[in-house]
């Protein structure tokens, strides 16, 4: 963009001038614009394709897209990156650049950024480790199935339908409409159907009462006590008060306690081993720092740092308020 348009065009009106194109490749991860063309230039400042890219970067990479294609958002971090830009520019004209406590302190910034990345590069090195040597872990984790099977254990389960009422006046009125309910059940009429037209389940428009397989413990006491006493696929249960209310409940299906399989199971142990792999990697590189033969600790130093903290710090709580 020419500087004479970016001094004419507000910042937050210039930016739609960019934005399609950012959209463009943003929305498909290839930026296919030149990383070196210039979004925005002044006298003061410049923010370049690259720039963008690389503010960009330090997002997910699935969150990258959607972030750009956000106009919102895109001019709000487009207007921060160029006054960032400026803002910098200001401040190397001061002379804060060459500021020595501000100096080093940009210095471990810099650090911070390296090491971040350096345990970003070790991670994905240990990762692909680990998945070069699948067979060899998927072997171990059938070991360790087979081991700990009791971590894996499943309860008995049951699927059922029900149909919910909520009390109406008195017991006598909500059992009343209860007891019309479940007799169409009884008396054939699809139950899917009643519970869409009766329930009182909010779910029960969408899903027709289906509650799924489900264990006892994940129910209320009332309802779980009768649906897992319910032998007969198609039973109808008698209407049974719980915490919620009245159900009707159709008996759809039961599964026997258990254990998961090991394909059932094997994603899990081996996610929890791939980043077990990666944690350890990572430890053993730190373990390595400390241990460098050639580190040396002023502990002296440490103690002294650590004496004047501790007398400031008295002296701050001890010392009287200041008068008003």
């Amino acid at each position: 963009m020419k500087t004479a348009l970016f001094r004419a065009v507000p910042i937050r009106e210039w930016v739609s001038v960019v934005a399609l194109p950012l959209l463009a490749f943003a929305s498909v991860n290839a930026w296919a614009v030149d990383a070196a063309g210039v979004i925005a230039e002044s006298a003061r400042a410049k923010v370049t394709v690259a720039d963008y890219q690389a503010e960009i970067d330090k997002l997910p990479p699935a969150a990258r897209a959607e972030f750009a294609a956000n106009h919102l958002r895109l001019t709000q971090f487009l207007d921060t990156l160029y006054t960032s830009s400026a803002m910098a520019a200001d401040a190397r004209k001061s002379g804060l650049d060459r500021d020595p406590v501000l100096s080093r302190q940009i210095a471990i910034q810099v650090d911070r950024m390296l090491a971040t990345a350096r345990y970003a590069q070790l991670d994905a090195e240990a990762a692909a480790a680990f998945d070069k040597a699948i067979a060899a872990y998927t072997a171990r984790a059938q070991e360790m199935y087979a081991t700990t099977k009791s971590k894996y254990a499943v309860a008995e389960q049951v699927r059922a339908a029900h149909i919910l009422v909520f009390p109406r006046g008195n017991d006598a009125d909500t059992q009343k409409r209860v007891e019309e309910i479940r007799a169409k059940a009884v008396a054939g009429a699809d139950f899917n159907a009643l519970a869409r037209e009766y329930s009182d389940d909010p779910s029960a428009k969408s899903n027709g009462g289906e509650l799924g397989f489900f264990e006892a413990k994940m129910m209320d006491p009332a309802f779980a006590a009768t649906a897992f006493a319910m032998k007969t696929k198609g039973e109808i249960s008698a209407p049974v008060k719980s915490a919620f209310g009245w159900h009707i409940i159709l008996f759809e299906d039961r599964r026997p306690a258990g254990y998961k399989t090991f394909d059932e199971v094997k994603p899990q142990i081996l996610a929890e081993m791939r980043q077990r792999a990666i944690d350890e990697n990572r430890a053993a590189n730190t373990r390595a720092i400390f241990s460098d033969p050639t580190l040396k600790v002023n502990n002296d130093l440490i103690e002294q740092i650590y004496t004047e903290g501790a007398a400031t710090t008295h002296t701050l709580q001890t010392a009287p308020p200041p008068k008003p």
